[in-house]
Parts: structure tokens; sequence; C-alpha cells
């Protein structure tokens, strides 16, 4: 018995050995890549039917040649392994019919199939993460092909996401939570401190936000929490794409709330950029719709108790008047940053995305469908009045600066009904200039220390590099919103510059 088992390892170390020399784990995995290449192509409605049909075509082609190679190589690894068994035979020490035997035995395969995967979990540890590890790769790039998948099918069609909160209403009708009071939007140009905002208000008790346990089925947040693991589901911390060192994991809170306005008004999504929502575009079936995934992400957060539906969307500085109008008492709080430091951050960050997304098409794709089109190849303004979208190039700071300022020049009408946490007062005081904040906002913020959410170093960026007459337009914004801030403050002229100073 023990030849016939040492026969029979030998035979399955010829069979890995086989596979391994011939490389078949990087031909699977470009294998399953070029499969989800082609459904890819054919679920992107953004491709006219010419274009899906040459992508899978191509894919098509590209799948015959790899089922060959795959085929070569378990023969291969076949014969690798009949060796032993064969020889073993041959020499009278085992019979081939007593190895076989006992290799088809179901506790064998189970005992054997256990072993090898911890083999190869203890020399993948051994080795340190490598180019292929989920651990050593940012955000998008750690999806698997599974991952992948799931994405895709979710952002196929706004049907799906539509369906699946219809379905999720049927199968678990009670995954809703009344809200505790009115809903609360963090919202600014993107790198106005939006995030680090949202990551801080994220820990209050009685705050609900979307996190990445949602996606990709947002609008179903407790069906597919549930059809996905749950909370055994887990990746480790690691850096998000931007490369701004915030680290993020499942239960980190992130923006999917433009997932649900792209949904519902794909009309103000244009090639030129995005048009603003007015009062006048009031949709009650929308804002129906709107209410209830407020709630469904307050049960999925806070299933024990009340809570507060918090969002941050930096979209939603298109929308101002329009969620005054749809949600009454709500409140937006809105992160407020030098002109001068914002817009080359925004500047750093397109281009940042600019390689990112030339480099892989998934990101691109993943950007796009959550509604995400600040930056990069798929940059799309929004088009506040005033705003040319062709007067600069997107690669030049001076494009970046008219941004900032005709979009502080569009909120300036409802600086009374908005509240300005400025980035200076966050990075010199967070813990005041968040517990000031939770005030206005009638939530209790208790012993939080918030300050492990925000630099402590100056925001500072040369005034140089811009226009002299756009960045005064935008400096003169700057300062009058500023006298805004949660904070209380006073001005007072440093260094011939105006700053923000603690009372």
């Amino acid at each position: 018995m023990i030849a016939t088992f040492l026969v029979s390892l030998l035979a399955v170390a010829g069979f890995g050995l086989g596979l391994w020399r011939s490389e078949v784990v990087p031909l699977c995995r470009a294998t399953l890549g070029t499969a989800m290449t082609g459904i890819t192509a054919m679920m992107d409605n953004e491709l006219d039917d010419d274009a899906k049909e040459i992508a899978v075509r191509r894919a098509g082609f590209a799948l015959i040649g790899a089922a060959f190679g795959l085929f070569w190589r378990f023969v291969l690894s076949l014969a690798l392994a009949a060796l032993p068994v064969l020889a073993a035979d041959l020499m009278g020490l085992v019979p081939r019919e007593a190895v076989l035997s006992l290799m088809l035995r179901l506790d064998y395969l189970f005992v054997v199939s256990v072993a090898a995967i911890a083999a190869a979990e203890g020399l993948r540890r051994l080795r340190g993460p490598g180019r292929h590890d989920p651990e050593a790769l940012p955000e998008i790039n750690r999806y698997s092909t599974a991952d992948r998948f799931f994405h895709m099918l979710a952002f196929a069609s706004p049907a799906v996401l539509k369906g699946a909160s219809r379905l999720e209403d049927r199968l678990m009708p009670g995954a809703v939570q009344e809200p505790a009071g009115p809903p609360i939007f963090v919202t600014s140009l993107a790198r106005g401190g939006t995030t680090a905002l949202l990551n801080a208000l994220h820990e209050v008790p009685a705050i609900a936000t979307h996190t990445y346990r949602d996606m990709p089925f947002v609008t179903a947040p407790a069906l597919w929490n549930r059809l996905a693991g749950g909370r055994g589901r887990d990746v480790g911390r690691h850096e998000r794409a931007h490369g701004d060192g915030l680290e993020i994991d499942l239960d980190s809170p992130e923006a999917f709330e433009e997932v649900l306005w792209k949904t519902l008004w794909p009309g103000k999504y244009r090639a030129e950029g995005i048009a603003l929502w007015q009062a006048e575009d009031r949709d009650p079936t929308a804002e129906a719709f709107i209410a209830r995934q407020m709630r469904k992400v307050i049960h999925a957060r806070s299933p024990e108790g009340p809570a507060r539906y918090c969002s941050k969307n930096n979209a939603n500085i298109a929308r101002i008047p329009y969620l005054l109008e749809a949600f009454p008492g709500c409140r937006i709080v809105v992160p407020l940053r030098r002109p001068e430091t914002h817009a080359a951050s925004l500047l750093r960050q397109h281009l940042n995305f600019l390689k990112l997304q030339a480099d892989d098409e998934f990101i691109r794709r993943y950007m796009r469908d959550i509604g995400h089109f600040e930056f990069g190849r798929i940059h799309r303004p929004l088009l506040f009045p005033g705003f040319d979208p062709a007067a600069f190039e997107t690669t030049t700071p001076d494009y970046w600066i008219n941004y900032w300022l005709q979009a502080f020049r569009y909120v300036q009408p409802f600086e009374d009904r908005c509240l300005f946490a400025l980035q200076d007062d966050m990075r010199a005081d967070p813990q005041e200039t968040l517990e000031a904040l939770c005030e206005a906002l009638g939530v209790a913020p208790g012993r939080i220390d918030f300050s492990a959410h925000f630099r402590p170093m100056p925001d500072r960026a040369p005034q140089d590099l811009y226009d002299p007459v756009l960045f005064a337009e935008a400096d003169a914004v700057y300062e009058r919103l500023a006298q805004r801030g949660v904070l209380p403050g006073a001005l007072s002229p440093v260094g011939g510059k105006v700053t923000t100073v603690r009372a």
C-alpha cells in the first residue's frame, strides 16, 4: 500500500510539473482576460454594433488559439503523470490498476487537493507579494476576473441596477430603515477634501454611508452583501488608485451615489460635459427611488437603530438647488480648499488618470460606470454657467483654475444654505472643526478622534502657475466663501496674503 501511495504521488508530481513547466497558469489567466474582453465589448453600451462585432470576433479567434494551447499542455502533463505509473507496472513494483484505483478514490482526491493548495499558498507567502498578488495591486486592479464579470453584469444596462433594486424589494422588503433626520450631502470639486471629510463623518455612530461592500450592485446593498458572503468577505487595507496615501478596505465609505443619478437621468451626461440639475428638473418617481435607496443604505450600515444618510458626491455641487427642493431640510456640506492648491491637485490627478486609464481599459470602464468623470480620458466637466471646456487644454493649470472659479461662482447664491468646511481648518484643527460641523449638522460625535483623517501640514501651492486675472477672481470668491466656514475665524493679512486665522 505504501508503494502504491508513493507511485501515485509521483504521478501527481509529474502532472503538476508538466503544468508548471508549460506555463499553463499564465495561459489560463490570458484566456480569461480574452474572454472578459469579448464580454466587456458585448456589454459596453458606448460601442456601436460594428465595433462590438470586431472585438468579439478577435476575442473568438484568440480563444480558439488558447484552447489548442491548453489542450497540448494538458496532454503533456498527463503523459508525465503516466510515466511513473507505467514504469512501476513494467518493473513489477505496483500494478497500474492499483495506482489508478487509489487515485480515483474521493478521500485521496480530497487529501491531495488540500495538501497541494496548502503547499501553493505556503510557497506564495514565502516568495512574498508578486506582480499578480491582489495584495500588491492598487484598488481597481485588485478586482479578480469574477469581480470584473459581476461589475460588467451590474453595469451592462441601467435596467440591471433597477431590476436588482426591485428584486431586493421583493425578496427583502424589510431591508430599509427610516432615517433619523434629513440627508447630509458632502460635495465639492474633486480633490477638495470630500473623501477625508466623509471618512471622518463615517465614524460618527448616527451616520450611514455607502461602502465598498455595496459594489457593484449598489442599488441592492443588503441582497448583494448576503449573496457575496456578508461580513466574511474581506480584503486587506490598501492605497486607493489616486496615489494620495489614503488607504481603503471593504468597509471604507465611498462615493457610489452618482450611480443612481446616472441611471435615472442618463440624458444629463453628454459628450461635451454633464448638464446641471435645476429645480424644474424635479422627477417624483426618481426622487422616490433615491429616497428608498437612502433608507436601504441606512439599513445596511445601521440595521439596529436609526441613522442619517450621508453621501460624498462631487457631482452634487451641480445639483444644489435641486437637492434643496427635493430633500427638504437636507444639509449640504462643502469642503473649501484654496484655489491655487485645489487646481494644482486637480491637474496632478488628471495627469495621473490619463496614464492609468491608458494602461488599463478596465480602470476607464470602472470610473465611467460609477459616474466619476472628473479626470483622465473620460473627463466630462460639469457645465457650470460661464465655463467653456474648450477655452484651455485640460493638461494646463488655467483649465482647472477656471473650472474652480466657475464652480464656486455657481455655489455663491446658495452660500447661506450650505455648510463650508475649510481645508485649512481641517488641517490645522481637525478636532474643533469636525465637532463644530457635527454640531451644525445636529449629530453627536461622541469621543471620536478626528485628527487621523487629515494631514497636519499646510496646504500650499504656487500662485504664479495661473493667469493672474483668473486667479485673482478665484481668490476673491474663496475669501468670500471662507467667511462662511463652520469654524469661527477672523481674516488677517499674513505676508501680503489673506488667510483664515482661528479666533
